[in-house]
């Protein structure tokens, strides 16, 4: 448990409140609109999807599109 809470200390030393809220609003997206894990943003949930060839067109082209903000964001993403 301890190294649990030594994680989330990290995490607020480590991101920006605006950024970690971002983090969750991506979350809520991915269950909401992909029934993934709240536990994991779009962009990871798209990459492994995209890994098993179980991507559809509308998530590849959305991994394109955040790739024009961050180069490779969708792969950089995994385990988010």
């Amino acid at each position: 448990m301890e190294e649990l809470y030594k994680k989330f200390d990290e995490d607020v030393k480590k991101r920006s409140r605006i950024l970690r809220l971002l983090l969750t609003i991506d979350q809520f997206f991915n269950v909401l609109l992909w029934n993934g894990s709240q536990d994991e943003t779009v962009s990871s949930h798209i990459r492994r999807k995209m890994d098993s060839n179980k991507a559809n067109k509308f998530e590849t082209w959305l991994c394109s599109v955040l790739r024009r903000f961050e180069r490779n964001h969708c792969r950089k993403s995994l385990g988010e």
